[in-house]
């Protein structure tokens, strides 16, 4: 007589506080929620790791540099809630980042304009989270 048994595999264990599902993204312009996105392209370079979320003509690129700490370099919001704008590390806007588990979370202002008046200049207070 033989025996036969299957099981189920181990539970993923839970994430962290904060943390997304994998290749998810959510967005936050102003504080307004733009929304969840599965639309995520991740690629890594040493220890410059660069967020390709949405497409080009509306979403963010953000690089986020995990070497001795996790600090954000440069971030491009484009015609996200009608802004468009930009943080660059060192010269304009200002931008922190962390991580839990594998979810980026990057924080910040960027400086730009908004689609019904492109000649004005305004800083936007921005939130991207990303899980690869």
């Amino acid at each position: 007589m033989g025996l036969a048994a299957c099981s189920s595999p181990p539970p993923l264990p839970p994430q962290p506080p904060g943390a997304l599902p994998p290749v998810t993204a959510h967005v936050t312009i102003g504080g307004q929620d733009a929304g969840t996105t599965h639309n995520v392209w991740c690629t890594q370079v040493g220890w410059s790791n660069t967020f390709e979320i949405g497409d080009k003509n509306s979403g963010t690129t953000a690089v986020v540099d995990t070497g001795d700490q996790v600090k954000a370099t440069s971030v491009e919001i484009r015609n996200i809630g009608g802004f468009t704008g930009s943080f660059s590390a060192g010269t304009y806007g200002n931008a922190q980042a962390g991580v839990a588990g594998q979810t980026f979370t990057i924080t910040g202002t960027a400086v730009g304009y908004m689609a019904d008046k492109p000649t004005n200049r305004v800083p936007q207070q921005f939130t991207i989270k990303v899980n690869c």
